[in-house]
């Protein structure tokens, strides 16, 4: 089984419009029917083709996530033991990847990323990166770059259209993994190619093997 509780978002939004919001930390409901509105939320100007370092951080029951000198804190209850790093773009020639990754000063190799060529929509424009065994305190530091055609203020262009909210975005979820079976029943049951999940998930999964969190009592 797959569950995921708490997610840190970074996304196009309308680039710190009247209406949007650029990055936010936000839950999904427990009956597993689909997230709530953003429990925080921040507006931020991406730049298409700049990299942004980003920090998150559990530290005593306290999540807090940076971008570009801005900071979002939630406190939680919950226990985690993996983290999917999550990649993606819906808009043909739009493309975001998430690298440079350090797990508490750990390099990590892997990166998310995901480029849309062509005929890209909900179903087939997502990357995932699992890193699995957390410690019960951890701080995952990297960059995400974000690259867009188009301006995303304006809705209205049909010849060019950009990206809004989600179409062009990464998450760093915290859940848990029961691996087993269910493990391949819960991914082909998610809005992502199986194939491509179970490529990162494989891979990752073993390059992370050894940094382990130890579950709350």
């Amino acid at each position: 089984m797959q569950h995921i509780d708490v997610a840190a978002e970074g996304r196009i939004g309308d680039l710190s419009g009247t209406a949007e919001h650029e990055f936010n930390i936000h839950y999904d409901n427990e009956n597993g029917d689909g997230q709530t509105v953003p429990v925080e939320y921040r507006r931020f100007d991406w730049v298409s083709g700049k990299a942004e370092y980003f920090t998150l951080t559990l530290f005593k029951d306290v999540l807090t996530y940076e971008i570009g000198g801005q900071t979002l804190k939630y406190g939680i209850t919950d226990t985690f033991n993996d983290l999917f790093i999550r990649t993606t773009a819906r808009k043909q020639n739009n493309s975001v990847v998430v690298d440079n990754l350090m797990l508490n000063g750990q390099a990590i190799a892997e990166n998310s990323s995901f480029a849309c060529s062509e005929r890209c929509d909900y179903w087939n424009s997502s990357q995932y990166l699992w890193l699995t065994d957390l410690e019960e305190s951890f701080t995952l530091t990297g960059t995400t770059t974000m690259t867009w055609t188009g301006d995303p203020r304006d809705l209205k262009d049909k010849d060019n259209p950009a990206p809004h909210r989600s179409e062009l975005a990464f998450q760093l979820k915290l859940g848990d993994v029961i691996m087993g079976e269910e493990l391949t029943g819960e991914l082909a049951t998610t809005p992502e190619p199986v194939s491509m999940s179970l490529f990162s998930v494989g891979v990752v999964g073993l390059a992370m093997a050894g940094l382990r969190r130890q579950k709350k009592g």
